[in-house]
């Protein structure tokens, strides 16, 4: 049973009157699988638990066109499913990071440790002559 959105606010959300046992369905899979993303689910996802579930009711054949004579009509690809805006929104929304992050890649200071930016001595330059292969690295 859906926790976050009922069948009234999906009703109200879209303004039409809808089959409550379908719309029961919808709201209680799109739950589940926005819990599967993030959970618990906070309330304040109710938004694309509805956006997601609205997406299902107005095209529920999931035809894409229709022609009839001269005149054609065509609808954007329906099903239930949540958009990847609709993923990082509900793990924004839940305090979880939906940002870039570093990974400090230096090696840890100790006796070999060289800082990259100090000064060369000569040794530290033969060295590096060697381990890349530079010509003219003496023998």
């Amino acid at each position: 049973m859906s926790t976050v959105a009922t069948v009234s606010d999906l009703s109200t959300f879209t303004g039409l009157t809808l089959d409550e046992d379908r719309a029961q369905l919808l709201l209680d899979t799109i739950e589940a699988d926005a819990a599967s993303i993030v959970s618990p689910l906070p309330a304040s996802a109710k938004g694309v638990i509805l956006t997601a579930a609205a997406r299902a009711l107005p095209n529920p054949s999931g035809a894409s066109s229709q022609s009839m004579g001269g005149a054609s009509a065509s609808w954007a690809p329906g099903g239930l499913y949540l958009t990847r805006s609709e993923r990082m929104t509900l793990r924004r929304l839940a305090g979880g990071q939906a940002g870039a992050f570093s990974v400090c890649v230096a090696p840890k200071a100790g006796k070999d440790y060289r800082d990259p930016l100090g000064p060369v001595t000569s040794d530290d330059a033969e060295q590096l002559m060697y381990d890349y292969n530079i010509p003219g690295r003496p023998a």
